[in-house]
């Protein structure tokens, strides 16, 4: 699923890379609104050292109510 959504990190040179490897195969931070249908309305990827803002997100979803 992280590899259709488009946040999956499978940079292969991450393999061979002593300060990637930990991240290599393994999903960003991301969040995604989906509404009912199944329809992708509001994706945001998070800072690898943080959170993605919730409160941000809830404001977002609100206005697809």
């Amino acid at each position: 699923m992280s590899r259709a959504y488009g946040v999956l990190n499978d940079d292969a040179t991450a393999a061979d890379d002593p300060k990637r490897i930990a991240s290599y195969l393994r999903s960003k931070r991301a969040w995604f609104i989906v509404d009912k249908s199944g329809v992708v309305r509001h994706a945001q990827v998070g800072d690898p050292r943080g959170l993605v803002p919730t409160e941000e997100l809830l404001q977002i979803a609100d206005k697809f109510k």
